[in-house]
């Protein structure tokens, strides 16, 4: 039985100078965020440390309000705190961009925020990322705890980052790292710090996101129902997301219209995703543009799916497998870092494993489902199983309570 702490207010800071970064390439506004944007990382995270009895706050900047600005989120609950600020533009110098990025941290309202709200510890998304360090500077200054996830996020982009990022990790109290590729490279890259690592997935609330049934789904997204239905959905990001792997590997596969290839997203390459997608001539590919906050419709989606493919180059901890995988379906994932750490135990997990980059693993793993329902359901079972156990709001909730209080002490 775990021990009873004193709650603590806990500061959650998003990756982004502005979350208009994040924002703007999924069609969504400020408001959206407040009114409509659910799970992922950061809500995830609001709702597992709810349920061990902490007072997550959301922080973040913004291009679109003049002052400090306080919402609720409705989902939620969480309080979303948000100071005035500007992103910062690319320019020649790496060195002068990461600069102008910590010169745009807008810290005196950061100061604010965690001061009105009577902040206890700070978490940030990233930590291979500018905006960690200028939080390493402020959570210093204030005395208070500091720790930051991986969630994919980019390397040091300059020798000056890398100077400050040798200062920040010193100053900072814990990372929680779910991807072993990645514990693997901060030993190697920062074997001085050694920094103190806790191996805690993305959290998902597996109540919520179980199947329908699919016949019902199916009927009701005016699908056949004697379809292969293939399914991929998040951010539209053909690099990072190997998008075009994946319709390589669909162009090879295809079997005409008993077969279905449905994508679901949004983001910075829509317009060279959707030349992508009429160059390759497929007519049984759906791409549902727009980022999906409709969570009733993707679970919809998800149950009148065969099977959730992704085909990544780079991952951290993606929910978007986790969430196929809680509703029943068998995953086809490239060995991107983190998605190995999810499949850790490969079919027993619920999926099968392809290598990045070979459109041809992606071709023999949907004709091996294709051709084998029992094999679809015993995978589906077993990843159902893998993400109650291990992945629920409680589990994880539980985990980043002990690893928060005992690394903060």
């Amino acid at each position: 039985m775990r021990e009873h702490r004193i709650p603590k207010v806990i500061a959650l800071f998003p990756w982004g100078d502005v979350i208009e970064e994040f924002l703007e390439p999924i069609g969504l506004e400020l408001q959206d965020f407040v009114e409509q944007m659910t799970g992922g990382w950061l809500f995830g995270y609001a709702a597992a440390l709810v349920s061990v009895g902490h007072k997550p706050i959301i922080v973040c900047a913004s291009e679109r309000v003049s002052r400090i600005e306080c919402y609720e989120h409705s989902g939620t609950g969480t309080p979303i705190w948000v100071a005035p600020a500007r992103r910062s533009r690319q320019g020649h110098s790496a060195a002068a961009y990461s600069l102008r990025r910590w010169s745009r941290t807008p810290l005196p309202a950061f100061r604010e925020i965690l001061s009105r709200s009577g902040c206890d510890l700070l978490l940030a998304q990233e930590y291979e990322y500018t905006r960690f360090d200028a939080l390493a500077w402020l959570a210093c200054s204030l005395n208070l705890p500091l720790f930051a996830t991986f969630q994919g996020g980019d390397r040091t982009l300059s020798w000056i980052e890398a100077a400050a990022r040798q200062l920040s990790l010193r100053a900072c109290h814990g990372l929680i790292v779910a991807s072993a590729a990645e514990r693997s490279r901060l030993a190697k890259a920062y074997p001085r710090i050694a920094p103190n690592v806790a191996n805690i997935p993305n959290p998902l609330d597996s109540r919520e996101w179980q199947a329908m049934d699919r016949s019902e789904a199916r009927a009701n997204l005016g699908l056949p129902q004697d379809c292969f239905i293939a399914l991929n959905h998040g951010r539209i990001d053909i690099r990072r997301k190997g998008l075009d792997v994946l319709l390589k590997a669909w162009t090879r596969f295809s079997g005409g219209p008993s077969t279905q290839l449905v994508i679901i997203g949004s983001g910075q390459d829509n317009d060279a995703f959707a030349r992508l997608l009429r160059e390759s001539g497929l007519a049984n590919v759906q791409w549902l543009t727009g980022y999906m906050t409709e969570r009733p419709l993707i679970r919809r989606w998800l149950s009148a799916a065969d099977v959730h493919v992704t085909a990544s180059r780079i991952e951290g901890m993606p929910v978007a497998p986790l969430e196929a995988m809680a509703c029943g379906l068998p995953v086809i994932a490239s060995d991107a870092q983190g998605l190995p750490d999810i499949l850790v135990d490969g079919e027993a997990s619920g999926g099968l494993m392809v290598r990045r980059e070979q459109p041809e693993d992606i071709v023999q793993a949907l004709a091996r489902l294709r051709g084998d329902e029992t094999l679809r359901a015993q995978l589906g079972a077993a990843a159902r199983r893998r993400v109650a156990e291990n992945f629920s709001i409680e589990a994880v909730g539980a985990a980043l309570d002990e690893f928060l209080t005992t690394a903060s002490s």
